[in-house]
């Protein structure tokens, strides 16, 4: 029987909500937590997302550079994914923007094969972690990630899915 890996693609949303909602000196626990899914590697995000949380000069931005590793550059594939999904979806970004939007990248990260291999046969399962809200009509993240068939859930599922009590 093959485990299973859960690897949490996160957003800059749900970085966002952390700092505002669960700030690192009040709520350590659950930021003790996210240090043990990167510990593990399970949690990883788009170098775009830290472009984004470093904009502004906060304890999100000293914790963001301090965790550079998770933040995954953007390579080829990442940017062929980033097309495909841009020509299927093209409200996901805004054009006029002078810095790119991360949440195509985000998508691309869910989709793209891991490489890694293991000596215990898992099967890993990517999930994207963001606060947007699924709306029929509106295009963004969750509603990408259902037509791709990504699972998509909110910090507080992550915090179900991982079990964490507080």
């Amino acid at each position: 029987m093959k485990a299973i890996k859960f690897i949490y693609i996160i957003d800059s949303s749900s970085l966002i909500d952390l700092r505002i909602h669960y700030p690192i000196d009040i709520f350590r626990g659950i930021w003790n937590n996210f240090e043990t899914l990167i510990r593990k590697r399970s949690l990883i995000s788009s170098i775009e997302v830290l472009n984004e949380i470093t904009r502004r000069d906060d304890e999100l931005t000293n914790w963001g550079n301090q965790h550079g590793n998770i933040f995954k550059p953007i390579n080829f594939s990442c940017t062929e994914k980033v097309k495909e999904i841009l020509t299927e979806f093209p409200q996901l970004a805004d054009i006029n923007k002078i810095t790119p939007d991360a949440d195509p990248f985000i998508i691309a990260l869910a989709l793209e094969r891991d490489p890694q291999k293991t000596l215990i046969p898992t099967d890993i399962k990517k999930v994207v972690l963001t606060q947007e809200k699924y709306k029929e009509n509106k295009i963004n993240i969750p509603f990408v990630c259902q037509s791709y068939g990504i699972e998509c859930i909110n910090l507080l599922e992550l915090f179900r899915k991982e079990r964490w009590e507080f």
